[in-house]
């Protein structure tokens, strides 16, 4: 597992930021308040996390002032409402006449606004306008921790994303951050970075972080290593499956092979001790508590969302990783959950038809549980877009598709979303509109890349894990023979989950309260300053000769 950068800052960024350009203490007397003043009160408090007291500095600034809008927005990411911290802060970079500590707080607020929505390359411009803005020898800390944070983005991006960034990049700033990343994944590793250091002698990059650069270090995975021990995972970890209910036993028992996998992998040696559950939510506290009794230093599972929303309600004292979403998941250094979600796809999908212009959509699902909750996610991320749904059909046995087909003409939509596995979604397929761009979720791929009961799936567009889509990228081989006797489609997924379970249960102890990601099985994982975890999937389609790849996270 490659080791990352392990940023230096604290709780968030801005409070970093706060307290190298805290205002200095006026030991003659009061200092007089002005809007800058009330501004920098306002970080100090949120440096000490005390938003009620931020609120109060807010109050005592002109409404209309840039300084006013400038504390409301990093009070919005404070408060995790980042829709309105964008409201407020992005008008407020074409402003002209903010200090350069001003600007600074702006761009570090903006950097852990995009942090928080899993996107890797806005958080990056902004950091890079967040390092300009710094000015050592005073800020010589928050420079440090900027940058390795730069060094983080960077790193959880694939070979291929760089050199196309840089490329595509006209700015020599971002080419030598860039190139830098390149660098440090280099063979030569240390010729590398002696040629750089010649390309770019005026980046005013950290002497401190160049030093540990310099250092000798381990990148397996052709990502930039961190440049700070990494903390190992050391003691019994506690593996809590279904493994007592006869209809989860195949998934549970994918899951554990998945786990021992990546454990393998990694050449750890940890004691893994397996606690069967009944699926049921009224068991879980007992069994957790065993676990920890029996010295559990760590613990994956439950699996099931009635199982994990028990979970949620414990006292969490070690690291705890939850198979499953539950329906609310509070904020807990302890506690985190990854789990294969209908709504994360549903969403995913929503933003990719949306990024190609549609408007409007046709939802089309089966007449079964699974059916519902993938119409009902897609519906909510579709309307929370902005998008319009024309037209919403449940499909049962005794549904005239003909007619289907004759509704779907009288009122045309952008896209259609398909709710439906892959045998349902065979059926209906071929009466709907072929001209209508139709979507759906991994449930409508069987994992076979070239099943002949597909074809009347032709050019449908899914979501699914890039262990299914991309399977012969090298970085999987490890895993194939583990995984050769599992069968296609959920197994794989599920065994997929548990060696991502065990990849990001080594990286959170790696990194505690720092956001990161890593390229895993079943996607890009993101995990966020405060410990949320997401997952970017592939997008591939059905094409005439088999499943079309068509991007990776």
């Amino acid at each position: 597992m490659t080791q990352r950068l392990i940023s230096l800052l604290i709780i968030s960024c801005w409070f970093v930021v706060g307290l190298a350009i805290a205002a200095p203490a006026n030991p003659g007397g009061q200092v007089k308040k002005t809007p800058e003043t009330s501004f920098q009160q306002g970080l100090d408090c949120l440096k000490q996390t005390d938003v009620a007291c931020a609120k109060l500095a807010l109050n005592s600034i002109p409404s209309q002032s840039l300084y006013a809008k400038l504390l409301a927005g990093n009070i919005a990411v404070a408060e995790g409402d980042i829709d309105q911290a964008f409201r407020l802060l992005l008008p407020l970079q074409a402003a002209q006449n903010l200090t350069p500590r001003a600007s600074a707080s702006l761009h570090a607020s903006l950097a852990q606004a995009y942090d928080k929505q899993a996107d890797p390359l806005r958080a990056l411009e902004q950091r890079i306008l967040l390092d300009q803005n710094l000015m050592a020898p005073a800020d010589d800390a928050a420079i440090l921790a900027n940058q390795q944070q730069i060094l983080d983005l960077l790193a959880g991006l694939p070979q291929s994303q760089l050199v196309d960034m840089r490329g595509e990049s006209v700015d020599t700033t971002m080419q030598g951050w860039i190139d830098l990343a390149l660098a440090l994944r280099s063979p030569s590793r240390k010729s590398a970075l002696n040629s750089w250091r010649l390309a770019y002698p005026d980046l005013g990059v950290s002497q401190s972080l160049l030093q540990q650069l310099d250092q000798p270090q381990a990148d397996n995975a052709g990502t930039v290593a961190s440049v700070q021990p990494a903390s190992e995972l050391q003691g019994p970890i506690a593996l809590i499956l279904p493994f007592a209910v006869a209809d989860f036993y195949p998934a549970a028992d994918a899951i554990e092979r998945g786990f021992v996998a990546a454990q393998t992998q990694a050449k750890g040696d940890d004691a893994i001790k397996m606690y069967a559950t009944h699926g049921n939510a009224a068991e879980i506290a007992g069994i957790y508590q065993q676990a920890i009794a029996e010295g559990a230093k760590y613990v994956v599972g439950p699996l099931t969302r009635d199982e994990v929303s028990a979970l949620t309600t414990l006292p969490i004292p070690v690291p705890t990783l939850a198979l499953n979403e539950p329906e609310s998941l509070a904020a807990n250094p302890q506690l985190h959950a990854l789990g294969l979600s209908v709504e994360a796809e549903a969403a995913q999908v929503a933003d990719l038809a949306r990024s190609y212009g549609m408007q409007t959509a046709i939802i089309v699902a089966s007449d079964n549980p699974l059916g519902s909750h993938m119409a009902n996610a897609f519906s909510e991320a579709w309307i929370k877009q902005g998008g319009q749904i024309k037209l919403q059909a449940v499909i049962t046995r005794m549904s005239d598709l003909e007619d289907l087909k004759a509704q779907i003409a009288d009122q045309p939509a952008d896209m259609i979303f398909l709710a439906a596995d892959a045998a349902e979604a065979r059926a209906i397929r071929p009466h709907l509109d072929i001209a209508t761009p139709t979507f759906a979720l991994s449930h409508v791929y069987s994992g076979l890349p070239h099943d002949p009961l597909d074809k009347p799936l032709l050019a449908v567009r899914f979501v699914d894990m890039p262990w299914l889509l991309n399977p012969d990228d090298p970085a999987f081989a490890a895993y194939k023979a583990a995984a050769s006797d599992l069968p296609p489609g959920k197994m794989q997924r599920w065994f997929a989950l548990g060696v991502d379970a065990y990849q990001l249960l080594q990286e959170l102890v790696r990194h505690p309260g720092q956001p990161f990601s890593i390229n895993g099985l079943t996607g890009k994982i993101n995990v966020s300053a405060d410990g949320a975890v997401s997952r970017e999937l592939a997008t591939g389609s059905f094409g005439s000769n088999g499943i079309v790849l068509e991007n990776t996270p």
